[in-house]
């Protein structure tokens, strides 16, 4: 038994140690909590905030002009960010599957090329027998939309060895119906088969445990044949089917670039009354309609496949000869930030004609200067498109690295 102790005020109260010891664990309680005064949580704030701030960046780069005729967040078309009216009193006609895929093609069109042809390290799509020969199935042509493919991979009897694709599964069962409809009528191939959303579902629902790229051998594994269950297979004709604008090469395509070697010229024009915050503003609905698909809407781009143009010399050095990169584009792998990216990029222009606009161009490229962690107050004038531009313009290939290394 302890023994009694004094009180605060040195009176005994015959209180015993433990009855002391309860009374401050009693004391050391919180008071009890009284309405409309109670904070909240410190975390519970902080994804508040957080959450807040990732709603206002997502209305902010797919409001789509507020149009209520824009429905679709991954739509990427000039009519997105720039809509050009044209709507009957009845409401928007019903596209077709052509136009719907010729649409979508333009975020293919970054690696595969506007003609098809792919490049040195992307297969193409014209002639391809996955697309349209021995190795094409209709489950197995939608499965690579949906899941990518990784590793090596033989195309017309080339074998591309640091094949990627990234999947497409955040397109919607009429965009990837329509693109594949689109590219097996097109590029000199003959499919007339239009294939309908209810495929892709079907098709989406039966491989969603694939959670990795398929490679070669995954997709040999689906029988050309296999059936999608659930959904008829695609047989009623494509209608106004017809190839691709581009889809022959042109007829000077692997020539020796004339011109190759750059003449030195000054860094850039005087910006004078230049608007850079409008320009940057600009240029990114542009950048979500020619750049995102590579390079990712937080421009970091996608591993072994397409570079980061955050914080990367090559958008932050030379404008000189990031405008000469945007104008002409990259053959071959190449290194940034220590990592190799083997895809290249085709030429810009070709693939999104609505760069062929100086002001256009030099918008996109202010607005990458500008954003993922970059920060570049002298801005790319249209003028200095439009100079750069005359100045390569008998240049008919691609950068390689060692030129934009060397870059003079």
């Amino acid at each position: 038994m302890s023994q009694p102790s004094e009180g605060q005020d040195h009176l005994d109260y015959r209180e015993t140690d433990d009855i002391t010891e309860v009374h401050a664990s009693v004391l050391r309680e919180h008071p009890e909590p009284r309405a409309g005064h109670l904070p909240i949580p410190t975390w519970l704030g902080l994804v508040s905030t957080l959450t807040l701030c990732w709603a206002a960046s997502y209305v902010g780069m797919f409001h789509g002009g507020f149009s209520p005729s824009v429905y679709n967040e991954n739509q990427s078309s000039p009519q997105l960010f720039e809509p050009t009216g044209g709507e009957s009193e009845s409401g928007p006609a019903e596209k077709t599957p052509m136009e719907i895929g010729s649409g979508v093609y333009g975020k293919c069109a970054a690696c595969h090329m506007a003609n098809g042809l792919g490049s040195a390290t992307v297969p193409p799509l014209g002639g391809s027998e996955w697309v349209v020969g021995s190795e094409f199935g209709e489950k197995r042509l939608i499965s690579i939309l949906l899941k990518g493919i990784s590793g090596p991979i033989q195309v017309k009897g080339q074998t591309y060895s640091a094949a990627v694709m990234p999947a497409w599964e955040s397109l919607s069962d009429k965009e990837i119906a329509g693109v594949i409809t689109y590219v097996r009528a097109s590029f000199g191939n003959t499919g007339t088969e239009e294939f309908t959303p209810e495929m892709i579902k079907a098709v989406r629902k039966d491989v969603k445990s694939q959670t990795n790229a398929w490679t070669s051998d995954d997709l040999k594994k689906i029988p050309t044949d296999a059936k999608i269950e659930g959904a008829a297979p695609a047989a009623k004709p494509a209608a106004g089917a017809k190839p691709a604008e581009g889809a022959k090469p042109a007829a000077d395509a692997g020539k020796p670039a004339e011109g190759g070697k750059p003449a030195a010229t000054a860094a850039a024009a005087p910006a004078g009354n230049f608007d850079l915050a409008a320009s940057i503003e600009s240029g990114k609905g542009l950048y979500m309609q020619t750049c995102m698909a590579c390079h990712q809407m937080t421009g970091l781009g996608l591993p072994g496949a397409f570079p980061p143009l955050a914080k990367t010399d090559f958008v932050n050095g030379d404008q000189r000869r990031f405008v000469a990169i945007a104008l002409k584009g990259i053959a071959g792998a190449i290194t940034v930030d220590g990592k190799t990216y083997a895809t290249g990029m085709p030429q810009p222009d070709l693939t999104f004609p609505v760069l062929k606009d100086d002001k256009k161009l030099a918008d996109v490229l202010n607005y990458v200067r500008n954003n993922f962690g970059n920060k570049n107050d002298a801005p790319i004038t249209p003028e200095f498109i439009a100079k750069t531009r005359k100045e390569f313009e008998s240049r008919t290939t691609q950068w390689t690295e060692a030129e934009l290394l060397n870059f003079k």
